[in-house]
């Protein structure tokens, strides 16, 4: 059977890598004596694969994996197994049955969206940064961006659906951005707001939480 995860990452582990945050579960599954099942071949792994990777730094409210098992467990189950298990940062939120589905969650990904709490290196009005988002969206966003072809000019603002200011007081804003996440790429939510930084002539220090992707979980189930 197959088990979608639903789980947080938290402050205590937001500097662990994505490849860390794997070996994590591995490691929490054995603990928690799951029967996990295995690919074939020389060197065996676990069935298990993630959704999207979370940039290192960042912290999040709705990542995902999945999970082959080679017997029948109840969601409840598997979730009261694993969690003490868990170490201090990481939680789980839900688990859901998939049955025998074989499509990728990264196939189901839409969009994802994000809060971002920014300190400003000087002082800014809303009116400024109201005019910079206004500026940024209407046009093309290029920016350097890593490619399968090397680092080339992209321009990102396909993948922006939302970018607004929640509140400012002094230097201190909080963003909501919403952008493309699929199985071809996904915002930079780094990216964009540094490009506003450079529309409003000021440098800002940034942290980002992932407060959901958005799946379309029926696709996973047909």
């Amino acid at each position: 059977m197959r088990l979608a995860v639903k789980f947080k990452k938290g402050v205590p582990v937001r500097f662990v890598s994505h490849l860390d945050v794997q070996r994590l579960f591995h490691r929490a599954f054995r603990r928690a004596k799951l029967p996990l099942a295995y690919s074939q071949g020389f060197n065996p792994h676990p069935l298990v694969s993630f959704a999207a990777a979370l940039s290192v730094g960042m912290t999040s409210d709705g990542e995902y994996l999945d999970v082959i098992l080679t017997e029948g467990m109840t969601p409840e189950e598997f979730r009261s197994r694993l969690d003490p298990v868990l170490p201090e940062g990481v939680e789980i939120v839900s688990v859901m049955d998939l049955g025998e589905s074989k499509k990728s969650l990264t196939s189901a990904m839409r969009t994802a969206s994000y809060t971002a709490n920014v300190l400003f290196d000087a002082d800014v009005s809303q009116e400024a940064v109201s005019s910079a988002i206004t500026g940024l969206l209407s046009g093309e966003i290029v920016v350097m961006k890593k490619t399968k072809g090397g680092i080339k000019p992209t321009d990102i603002r396909p993948m922006v659906i939302e970018l607004d200011l929640v509140s400012l007081a002094e230097r201190n804003a909080v963003f909501k951005l919403k952008g493309v996440l699929s199985a071809e790429g996904g915002l930079n939510p780094d990216m964009l707001l540094a490009e506003l930084y450079k529309k409003l002539g000021v440098s800002g220090a940034s942290e980002v939480n992932r407060d959901e992707i958005e799946m379309d979980i029926d696709s996973l189930l047909a």
